[in-house]
């Protein structure tokens, strides 16, 4: 198989990168490992209302409209913002991204698992049939622990490990909560309500030293003191988990003919561990460069993509990375002071 420009994964990042490129006139192909975009859910399903300047956002993958956000210190607020913003249902909105990147023209193969590269050609099996495509550009958006990455040397190191129960609420909430305790090292816990159900969960510092019972210990705890202080009912309808890339942008994020973007580059919120926003808007730039590079027949111009999300979004990024440093540093004496250096919403942040 031929194709101008190969996308491999199908999350925001990738789709957004698919949709540009197509409807720049490339012929995009977007290969996806998983049996159904947009599931399993990874992800605390919350977006910032200005991200609907970038994409059209359909009523039907928005449950419900947030107005604030409640930030907790060992179970006692101690601070509360007005923070716009949208719960989503996570499955229709992927979902609904793939849809505009199919209807733009690009094709889209799930269940494809991207295995390697040879020379110029990338090898993938799908149905147990294995074959070979020939792209001229490249865009790995296929998450923290990117097989494109790996190619080039270019893969996240440092991670918050997510776990995330689904839980009924006992009434129903129009803001969100972040959570610092002791327990939840390096990291925060979250309660972000969606109707009548709540995504509650923890970001905790990986280690290689830590047992996965050991991590649901500490959402069991988080959960149950949720319980205790009427918010939820602690009976989970469902459980999810999965790496939160905190290390900062990678180094280099463009590299022979291979662009990164989204979480595959190191696109997240170091200090927040959000990362839809950055997904949707440099996937959207890596589309637009790959497309004229493949229009060019000019490789160089894939360097303006670095360039371009760097503008964006690589002051803050390198500033949150910064605070993360101190965070942890000084995580031992976790108090009010330190949540105001380490949390974006607060001006101490910023000076």
């Amino acid at each position: 198989m031929f194709c101008d420009v190969l996308i491999v994964g199908c999350g925001p990042a990738g789709s957004s990168a698919a949709f540009v490129a197509s409807k720049a006139g490339a012929e995009t192909l977007v290969i996806e490992k998983k049996h159904s975009i947009g599931f399993p859910i990874q992800c605390a399903e919350f977006i910032p209302k200005l991200l609907l300047n970038e994409i059209n956002i359909t009523r039907s993958s928005i449950i419900q409209e947030t107005k604030s956000i409640k930030i907790y210190l060992k179970d006692e607020v101690v601070a509360e913002f007005n923070f716009p913003g949208y719960m989503l249902n996570r499955s229709i909105f992927d979902k609904e991204l793939a849809a505009y990147a199919s209807n733009s023209g690009a094709k889209i193969l799930i269940n494809s698992h991207c295995l390697s590269r040879r020379g110029s050609k990338v090898l993938v099996k799908r149905r147990g049939e294995v074959f070979e495509i020939s792209p001229k550009v490249i865009i790995g958006a296929d998450g923290p622990q990117s097989t494109v990455g790996s190619w080039v040397n270019g893969r996240n190191k440092e991670f918050l490990v997510g776990l995330q129960y689904e839980l009924p609420l006992v009434r129903q909430l129009d803001y969100l909560e972040v959570h610092f305790n002791d327990a939840i090292v390096g990291g925060y816990g979250w309660l972000f309500p969606k109707g009548r159900l709540a995504n509650v969960g923890i970001g905790i510092k990986g280690s290689k030293d830590f047992k996965t019972s050991i991590l649901i210990e500490v959402l069991n705890e988080f959960s149950d003191s949720l319980r205790k202080m009427g918010k939820i009912v602690n009976t989970p309808l469902s459980f999810t988990s999965g790496l939160i890339p905190i290390g900062g942008p990678l180094r280099k994020t463009v590299i022979d003919n291979i662009i990164l973007t989204g979480d595959a580059a190191g696109q997240i919120h170091p200090i927040t561990g959000g990362g839809i926003p950055q997904a949707v808007i440099c996937g959207h730039i890596a589309g637009k460069i790959a497309a004229q590079s493949v229009k060019e027949e000019n490789l160089d111009i894939l360097y303006d993509y670095e360039k371009m999300w760097q503008r964006i979004y690589g002051k803050e990024l390198e500033r949150a990375q910064k605070q993360r440093k101190l965070f942890e540093s000084n995580w031992k004496r976790l108090d009010f002071n330190l949540i105001k250096k380490c949390w974006p919403s607060f001006r101490e942040y910023y000076e």
